[in-house]
């Protein structure tokens, strides 16, 4: 099933997903520091993190009408040049010793294009694998990419750790901007237009064709939600993560003070759990029924459970079961994002979940920050766990409507 990822530019899309999530936690985890340190202000993390996805919510109801036009190859590769000019931008004003507000003002305008570029690149990116690979491979590369990224992600949150205690933020900042650049020259490897691939296939979407080959339907309930139910179950898990991320700050500066070392091990760790999920559903060893099924109740239950810890140690180890079970909810709804509408329709409904997630996320960061500096942490970790279980209870009512409409059809 994974063979025909040797079609041309296949591996390098692969790399790009790498180096993209590698770029994007190196800088996130800096900028996030810096904030914290500066200003000791929660909130206002959440609202830098916010501004990650904020505008792709505003833009995306706007452009999701125009996502399944163009040539998405040459589309994606303009993209991730303003990412590459927003780290160059980073590191001379940090380097530049501009005052705070200033500097946090470059952070939310940095946030801004990533929120933007991101959006961009999800629309043009599933337009690609949904028009060139048949459904079972659409589903693996969804997955495996997702997979690589977590782990770019990972060696990014460990590259971060050592460079804010060793180095300091520029080094963080510098280092995004070469990363980026690396982006750009997998994107023209791997969907650039003289591949006779992509030439055939990049207005097919425009056009309304459909693709070589038609999704194989399944018959469990739990894989047979529509759209809707897609978009309404893309926000736990996809703003879950967010408000974890905006707490690990106030965190580490709680449980570790001043080391930022440990900081950049709660992403690790994160990410390991992530990458562990990304495994798992990849290659089947956890079905995703079962994923969309018990996620969210386990998700619900560790927050719960973490609340009360203050172990640095403790928090360490159960982060990684809470961000496997909450990456691999996300998984899932990323596969069926790019499963659930019709062939003609992936780009726009793709646009659609992301700014729904977006918004999720923009929202649970903002809430987490809010929280933390009201109620504390304690309580952050309760509000998040009870959100989850909610979602959970709601569906295993959608699963059990969808097993009986399609009861009622056969």
């Amino acid at each position: 099933m994974i063979r025909n990822w040797v079609r041309p530019g296949g591996h390098w899309l692969l790399v790009f997903f790498s180096v993209t999530s590698m770029a994007e936690i190196v800088q996130t985890l800096g900028m996030y520091w810096v904030t914290y340190r500066l200003t000791g202000n929660a909130t206002l993390v959440g609202v830098v993190n916010a501004t990650a996805y904020v505008p792709a919510v505003l833009a995306g109801l706007v452009f999701r009408r125009y996502a399944d036009r163009g040539h998405a190859s040459r589309l994606l590769g303009l993209t991730n040049r303003v990412l590459l000019i927003g780290s160059l931008l980073l590191t001379v004003v940090w380097l530049a010793g501009a005052p705070v507000p200033a500097m946090v003002g470059c952070f939310l305008a940095v946030q801004c294009s990533l929120s933007l570029v991101k959006m961009l690149n999800k629309a043009y990116v599933g337009r690609f694998v949904r028009e060139r690979f048949d459904a079972a491979e659409a589903r693996a590369l969804v997955s495996r990419g997702t997979s690589l990224g977590l782990a770019g992600g990972l060696a990014g949150g460990a590259v971060a750790g050592i460079l804010l205690d060793v180095a300091g933020p520029a080094w963080c900042f510098g280092l995004t901007a070469g990363l980026y650049a690396l982006s750009i020259i997998a994107v023209r490897r791997s969907l650039a237009p003289g591949h006779p691939a992509d030439d055939q296939t990049s207005g097919q979407a425009a056009r309304g064709a459909r693709p070589r080959k038609k999704p194989q339907p399944t018959d469990d309930a739990d894989v047979m939600v529509g759209p809707r139910t897609v978009l309404a179950f893309s926000v736990p898990s996809s703003g879950a993560l967010p408000f974890i991320s905006t707490l690990m700050v106030p965190l580490a500066a709680t449980l570790a003070p001043g080391r930022g070392a440990y900081y950049s091990a709660l992403s690790m760790v994160a990410t390991v759990g992530g990458f562990a999920a990304g495994l798992l559903v990849s290659s089947e060893r956890v079905p995703m029924p079962a994923v969309l099924r018990h996620a969210l109740l386990l998700g619900g239950v560790l927050c719960l459970v973490l609340a009360p810890v203050h172990s640095a140690a403790m928090v360490l180890l159960l982060m990684l079961p809470v961000s496997m079970v909450l990456t691999a909810h996300v998984i899932c709804m990323q596969v069926l994002t790019n499963q659930a509408p019709r062939p003609e329709e992936v780009g726009k409904f793709t646009t659609l979940r992301n700014s729904v997630a977006g918004a999720a996320k923009a929202g649970f960061s903002l809430l987490a920050g809010w929280v933390v500096d009201a109620r504390g942490l304690d309580t952050a970790w309760v509000v998040l766990g009870a959100v989850l279980l909610v979602f959970s209870v709601l569906w295993w009512g959608a699963s059990l409507a969808a097993r009986e409409r399609a009861v009622r059809v056969a």
